[in-house]
């Protein structure tokens, strides 16, 4: 890692200019060390900026639409989901690209094993799982076409769980453990995520509140019963990240807002102009940072109060 901060400090701090974050923006992700935060969206431009002032070091085109990245834990490889078959890892330090052999159609849902070996993303209807290498080892079907939208690698066991017209639980060798029918309606959950001990997740949908469906996050065991539903949200969640310590949980849809592991909210920040898609922890400066698809980018404190906005 610290190799990782030198080089990237060398080759890039003298283009550090404030610039605007891009139209179209889907995701964010704040690199190991809490030093780096890289975004992604429509624009086809992966942007590397400096996390104390958000002053931007490096883009990368990537000629294809960004839906999701997740960088390697402990690692130099930002994992790369794209709208089509274009789904790479992008050395961080070298700045090349790997391709991830065998994806076909592209996806929303990428994320790391626990350990930094593996990788597991969504080609549309289907898992596959890669090497760090970028080698295909595993392809998982599913019994239809529905896509789904996302997913995340247990924080201590090789299980997937999937997101799409249903939630689903597999292990690693593609053995289907759980499907989950989250409510009655016909809604997509749009993104998932384990809490940092692994003995539970959490679930975020796409409601319609103008016709009388109201937007869930949803609380389930590892096991995947429900056990608590909260509706708070007047849009989508898109997505949502725990803490260090699985204390708090930032969710990101028409505003921020930060929940405790028991589901009750603590803070809400914004002002409900900008729709979040995106957000990240840092745990070094214990702030978050947010992204929205109209083009912001956001840092704020722990207890959501904005620090610093770019647009």
């Amino acid at each position: 890692m610290f190799r990782l901060l030198l080089l990237i400090g060398s080759l890039w701090m003298s283009l550090s200019v404030l610039a605007s974050p891009g139209k179209g923006l889907w995701t964010v992700v704040i690199d190991p060390s809490g030093r780096f935060i890289v975004t992604g969206g429509d624009d086809q431009t992966i942007r590397l900026y400096q996390y104390k002032d958000l002053k931007l070091l490096k883009t990368f085109p990537v000629q294809s639409m960004i839906r999701k990245m997740e960088w390697q834990p402990n690692g130099q490889l930002l994992a790369v989901a794209t709208h089509d078959r274009n789904m790479h890892l992008r050395n961080m330090v070298t700045g090349d690209s790997i391709p991830l052999s065998g994806a076909e159609f592209g996806g929303r849902g990428i994320s790391w094993s626990y350990n930094g070996r593996f990788l597991a993303a969504t080609d549309n209807h289907l898992i596959k799982i890669w090497n760090e290498r970028g080698q295909l080892i595993r392809t998982i079907p599913k019994e239809d076409n529905n896509s789904y939208f996302d997913l995340d690698w247990h924080p201590s066991k090789n299980l997937l769980l999937l997101s799409g017209d249903d939630i689903r639980l597999y292990e690693m060798s593609g053995k289907k453990l759980a499907v989950l029918k989250h409510r009655e309606e016909a809604t997509g959950v749009l993104t998932v995520e384990w809490h940092p001990n692994g003995l539970f997740f959490v679930s975020g949908d796409y409601g319609h509140e103008e016709e009388g469906m109201p937007t869930l996050l949803q609380f389930w065991t590892a096991e995947g019963k429900l056990f608590k539903t909260l509706k708070k949200s007047k849009t989508e969640y898109r997505d949502m990240k725990w803490n260090h310590d699985g204390s708090w949980l930032a969710t990101a849809s028409d505003r921020l807002r930060v929940w405790d592991r028991e589901g009750n909210i603590l803070y809400t920040g914004g002002d409900g102009k900008h729709n979040l898609w995106g957000v990240a922890w840092n745990a070094f400066e214990k702030e978050w940072i947010t992204v929205s698809f109209d083009g912001t980018l956001d840092k704020w404190s722990a207890k959501a109060v904005l620090l610093k906005h770019i647009e």
